[in-house]
């Protein structure tokens, strides 16, 4: 028996359709797609403003609680820095009042230049003499052609 690569005459394969489609008319899928993504895009805007939002309300959150520990952190300094801690704290390791304190008196120049910084330095000394007559104000205002 011989096998023939061709169909049997009168055999019909398939699901026979009354009508042709004919060819695709790709003005219509152009239009399809474009219509599919104008649906697709307000979905997927409100999916990323709705994950937006949640990062917002967790990171919010993260601020709060760090806002509180910052609270403590204020509070333990203020408690820890308290005249009345700091004497207590000097009498536990045995530190008191001075009874009779030391002066000591240096009879060493300093550095020359003073190394001291500027805002403590003594300014310029003011220029002696007349002041400027006031036209000579008002000229400075008048430009002169070049």
């Amino acid at each position: 028996m011989a096998a023939i690569n061709r169909p049997l005459p009168g055999v019909q394969r398939g699901i026979p359709v009354p009508f042709g489609f004919g060819p695709i008319n790709w003005w219509i899928v152009g239009a399809l797609g474009v219509f599919a993504v104008g649906a697709l895009l307000p979905v997927l805007q409100n999916s990323g403003a709705t994950s937006r939002g949640f990062d917002v309300q967790r990171l919010q959150g993260d601020e709060t609680r760090l806002n509180s520990d910052i609270r403590v952190v204020e509070s333990e300094v203020a408690s820890l820095t308290s005249l009345n801690r700091i004497t207590q704290r000097a009498a536990e390791i045995g530190l008191g009042p001075a009874i009779a304190p030391y002066y000591v008196t240096v009879d060493e120049p300093g550095p020359s230049p003073a190394k001291v910084p500027s805002e403590y330095l003594p300014g310029p000394a003011p220029k002696g003499g007349q002041p400027d007559p006031w036209w000579r104000s008002l000229l400075s205002w008048v430009p002169l052609g070049k």
